[in-house]
């Protein structure tokens, strides 16, 4: 039986070669539709984590620097902490509950990143006339921002627990932008260009978190 099998093989070659290679083919197309997935998968993690720490942009700036550098890098290290703190509370609890919702986790992604882009929307045009700024001149103060700025990576953090990636990276990414972006916040007097300037990034984070949602809820 076996040797019959082995002169059927040989009794069409071309035949035989054609099915090894169509075989071949689709092993890439597989494994490039799998990288493909992952990579994307990767850039818009980023952008949505880049995005988020776009939060802390207008608060950064009402920092008053009058206080000296060793108390505006106090204010900014608690806005930076804020951040942690809501990622790491948003992603145990997610961890902890959403997976109770694994039957329809596309539409929650969907629905969860869409309102989150939505209520940035909403606070751009806040951040615009200068009613989303806060003046940190105190510790209470900075807390209180960095609270109201927190929302939406708590948010964020528990739709990220369906999507099963190391939440140390997604911590050490989200810690990074939101660095540079308070350390940026931080050389920018308060006013009309640093309030269009923080506008004009809620709006690009708001684009950012629905799109986001509709690759994630609907694509990926």
């Amino acid at each position: 039986m076996v040797l019959f099998k082995f002169q059927s093989f040989n009794k069409y070659p071309l035949y035989n070669l054609t099915i090894v290679l169509a075989f071949n083919q689709r092993s890439k197309f597989l494994t490039f539709a799998a990288n493909f997935d992952a990579s994307m998968l990767t850039t818009i993690l980023v952008a949505i984590l880049i995005s988020l720490s776009f939060q802390v942009f207008p608060v950064a700036i009402g920092i008053d620097r009058s206080k000296g550098f060793f108390q505006s890098s106090w204010f900014g290290s608690l806005l930076i902490l804020g951040q942690i703190l809501f990622f790491v509370i948003g992603y145990l609890l997610g961890d902890r509950f959403m997976h109770l919702m694994d039957g329809f986790k596309g539409i929650v992604i969907f629905i969860g990143f869409f309102l989150i882009g939505i209520r940035i929307i909403m606070e751009a045009f806040q951040v615009r006339k200068g009613e989303r700024t806060y003046i940190i001149d105190n510790t209470k103060t900075a807390v209180l921002a960095s609270v109201a700025q927190g929302i939406n990576t708590f948010l964020a953090a528990m739709l990220f627990t369906f999507l099963r990636v190391d939440s140390q990276w997604l911590l050490m990414i989200l810690v990074i932008a939101s660095l540079i972006v308070t350390l940026t916040g931080l050389v920018i007097k308060p006013g009309r260009q640093g309030f269009a300037i923080s506008s004009f990034l809620y709006l690009i984070s708001s684009v950012v978190m629905i799109v986001s949602a509709v690759y994630l809820g609907f694509v990926m």
